[in-house]
């Protein structure tokens, strides 16, 4: 079976927008297969009972570690079983944790009528680095997570106050070369603020799976990961690309979302998929997330909860996790020979932190064999239809496509300039930022075995090492240079930093 992955890289923070982090695609597959999604919170009123309070919320509630694992070398630690197709094979495995983490202990006080918190101890624990354990072993593995976002060291005031972080690691390797895939899987150490906090405390993780069964249809398959905060004031929109849907039958597509600060209790969150026929978003539902309260501090598939998990609590406290199938009656939101589709996320009342998203669809066979196969042009893509008719269209297109990397490189230059040191100002090259220096020094040795010479500096704000590979005082010249350092594997990561130029 022929079957196509398109490397993309994992956009981390530029450590300055207002509003967290754009959603960046990590990866896309085109084959016959499936994905999967499990997950569990790490934050409860209690280590192992299951809390299933229909109305309660974390803003209420008296955080401590869930603790499933009865092992004394582990802090915090929840389970959740995966069940894949016996003779599937794994072509990605994603896991990602987050939480809140402004400090390690807050607590809620009462000073003349009025309520303020307090942060006991300030952050005491790394928090990219967890343990994980895979069916048919009785150890865990120690997994170094890649920084997502880390919103202690955003502009945002909000963002900082909550100090929500996201952590990644691709664990396809450790599944792939895995005897038995199918069965259960517990995370150990997700660092999170126990205690009481404005807003409320939330955490959890997630592991994303895609497999290869020749049984199942032909599929485009997609993940995004990033962080953005959703508030009353913006709206956030996100665009499936580079797929065309069935040409006949029912377009069959669903999603993966996961966010934290999904109040079960508080309603006006809102995940809407974009109608080609009625021209506008529709609310995205099921039997289990109302179309006004998507969001709702439940971790579930399709329309029912996802209980097969320890603790199971029906409500997981501020952390979402959904897989849910897009209702597409007669086509009439996803047409036959769609090549986009448009996703939006709005609240009209809790704020609301979102910071992983997956799409998958069914595709036309024409489509993989001409396209991805062959590499000739999709002869239903509109694109291509108005080159086809009208050449000047190719300019147009082609600015667009100018526009859009002038933005990417927009969004660096308007970044916050951070304040370092010693250090000459300008725009430096980021390749990766660390927690702990060993990392950093193992990665530093890594990018001089391939020619490199990476330098380092930590920020005094967050203590984070950095790794540097190039500097220069004019961005456009820079970003030229940047292009060239992202083909090269490792680099796909990095990205533009302004320092000292404020």
């Amino acid at each position: 079976m022929n079957q196509i992955l398109v490397p993309i890289c994992l956009f981390l923070t530029t450590l300055g927008f207002s509003q967290g982090v754009s959603f960046q695609r990590v990866n896309e597959f085109y084959l016959h297969g499936d994905s999967q999604v499990i997950g569990n919170n790490i934050l409860s009123s209690d280590p192992k009972i299951p809390y299933n309070r229909p109305r309660g919320i974390n803003d209420q509630t008296e955080m401590v570690y869930v603790d499933i694992d009865n092992d004394p070398d582990t802090f915090s630690s929840s389970s959740a079983n995966l069940s894949i197709p016996a003779k599937s094979k794994i072509k990605y495995a994603g896991l990602y944790w987050a939480a809140t983490y402004p400090g390690a202990v807050g607590k809620q006080k009462s000073r003349g009528g009025r309520i303020f918190y307090d942060l006991k101890k300030k952050r005491d624990r790394v928090f990219d680095l967890v343990q994980l354990k895979i069916p048919g072993s009785k150890e865990y593995t120690q997994i170094q997570g890649e920084l997502v976002y880390d919103g202690m060291i955003d502009a945002n005031i909000d963002l900082k106050n909550a100090a929500p972080y996201v952590c990644y690691s691709d664990v396809t390797k450790l599944l792939a070369e895995s005897s038995t895939v199918s069965g259960s899987y517990t995370l150990a150490n997700v660092t999170a603020l126990e205690g009481e906090m404005y807003g409320g405390s939330s955490a959890g993780w997630m592991l994303y799976v895609i497999y290869e069964d020749e049984k199942a249809p032909l599929q485009y398959l997609t993940s995004y990961s990033g962080f953005r905060y959703i508030g009353t004031e913006k709206t956030e929109e996100l665009e499936f690309k580079n797929f065309r849907a069935l040409s006949n039958g029912a377009v069959k597509t669903s999603l993966t979302l996961a966010g934290l600060e999904g109040d079960l209790a508080l309603s006006k969150d809102i995940a809407s998929i974009y109608s080609a026929k009625q021209q506008q978003y529709i609310p995205l539902k099921s039997k289990v997330r109302l179309a006004t309260n998507f969001f709702n501090s439940s971790i579930t598939r399709g329309d029912k909860k996802y209980l097969d998990r320890v603790p199971n609590s029906e409500n997981t406290l501020g952390f979402d996790l959904a897989h849910i199938k897009i209702s597409n009656p007669n086509n009439d939101v996803i047409r036959n020979d769609a090549t986009s589709v448009k996703l939006q996320f709005k609240t009209e009342e809790d704020r609301l932190f979102v910071f992983f998203s997956a799409f998958q669809t069914e595709i036309s066979t024409s489509f993989y064999q001409n396209v991805i196969i062959e590499g000739k042009p999709d002869t239903i893509n509109e694109e291509q239809k108005k080159i086809e008719s009208n050449p000047s269209e190719e300019i147009k297109i082609e600015n667009t496509i100018l526009k859009e990397r002038s933005d990417d490189l927009k969004d660096m230059i308007n970044a916050e300039s951070i304040a370092i040191p010693d250090l000459e100002s300008g725009y430096y090259v980021i390749n990766h930022v660390f927690a702990r220096s060993v990392n950093a020094d193992k990665w530093a040795q890594k990018m001089r075995e391939q020619g490199y010479s990476p330098r380092q500096f930590i920020r005094s704000s967050n203590n984070y090492h950095y790794i540097y590979l190039d500097f220069d005082t004019d961005p456009d010249v820079l970003y030229k240079r940047l292009t060239t350092f992202r083909t090269n594997k490792d680099l796909k990561k990095a990205w533009m930093l302004k320092i000292n130029l404020d």
